[in-house]
C-alpha cells in the first residue's frame, strides 16, 4: 500500500483543498504561502470526516488564505522601475552600485553590484528593513514590557516567511519578522504587544486575549492590516 493517497476536495464555500490520507496520528490543516489548503488525516478517518473537519474551520482557513494573499500582494518588484513597501506605503525602487539600501522619504535605493540577481536585491531591501526595525523596536519593547509588568526580553530579527513573530517564554526571547517593516507601524506595535504578552500567558486562550486587549486594544485593526483586509 502506498504511504499515502491524495484527492481533491471541494469545501462548503466552493474552495478547493487537497486531502492526504496516510500514516499520521491526527487531522491537520495547513495553508501554504501560495494559498493552497492541505488536509492531512489518518487513513482510518476517511474522506467524509476529513471534509467535515475542514468545513468546521472555514473561517480559520479563509483568514490564513487572506494572509497568504496579502503577503503575495506585498511582494516587491525589486528592479529599476519597480517598487517595494515600507511602513505601509509603496515606494519606487532605484538600483545603484554599492552595498546595502537607503531611503530618502521618496524612494528606496538598493545598492548592489551591477547585474545582481533577485536574491541579492532582496538581501539589500532586508538590510533596510532591519535598520528600520532596530530603530523602532527598543521603545516598543520597553513600552509593553512596562505595561505587562515583565522584564524586557532579548529580541532578534529574522527573515521569517510564515509568521510575524514568536516567543520562547522559558528563555525570555522574542523574535520578529523582518517583513514587518513593510506594514503600517501599528502592525509592528501589535506584534510586539502580542509576543510580550506570551511572557505572561503561553497559550491563546481567553486569559491571553484579555491581557493583550488591556495593553493593546487595537488588535482587530492591526490584524486586518496584516491580512490586507
Amino acid at each position: 500500500m502506498a504511504a499515502y493517497s491524495e484527492r481533491e476536495l471541494r469545501l462548503a464555500d466552493g474552495s478547493c483543498a487537497r486531502l492526504r490520507l496516510g500514516a499520521v496520528k491526527t487531522l491537520r490543516i495547513t495553508v501554504k504561502p501560495t494559498g493552497e489548503v492541505l488536509i492531512t488525516a489518518p487513513r482510518r478517518v476517511g474522506v467524509r470526516a476529513a471534509m467535515a473537519f475542514a468545513n468546521e474551520r472555514l473561517g480559520w482557513i479563509s483568514a490564513r488564505r487572506a494572509e497568504a494573499g496579502a503577503r503575495a500582494a506585498a511582494a516587491p518588484r525589486l528592479s529599476e522601475g519597480g517598487s517595494a513597501p515600507l511602513w505601509g506605503r509603496v515606494y519606487p525602487i532605484v538600483l545603484a552600485d554599492g552595498d546595502g539600501a537607503g531611503f530618502d522619504g521618496e524612494k528606496i535605493t538598493l545598492r548592489v553590484p551591477r547585474g545582481a540577481d533577485y536574491a541579492a536585491r532582496r538581501a539589500a531591501l532586508l538590510s533596510l528593513y532591519r535598520r528600520e526595525l532596530e530603530r523602532e523596536l527598543p521603545a516598543l519593547i520597553g513600552k509593553y514590557a512596562a505595561a505587562l509588568g515583565v522584564a524586557p526580553p532579548r529580541w532578534s530579527l529574522r527573515d521569517m516567511r510564515s509568521r510575524y513573530g514568536s516567543c520562547t517564554p522559558s528563555r525570555a526571547a522574542v523574535r520578529f519578522a523582518l517583513s514587518l517593516a513593510a506594514y503600517p507601524p501599528l502592525c509592528l506595535e501589535y506584534v510586539a504587544a502580542h509576543e510580550l504578552t506570551h511572557l505572561r500567558v503561553s497559550g491563546h486562550g481567553a486569559d491571553f486575549h484579555e491581557l493583550l486587549a488591556g495593553v493593546f486594544p487595537r488588535e482587530a485593526e492591526a490584524r486586518a492590516m496584516l491580512r490586507g483586509a
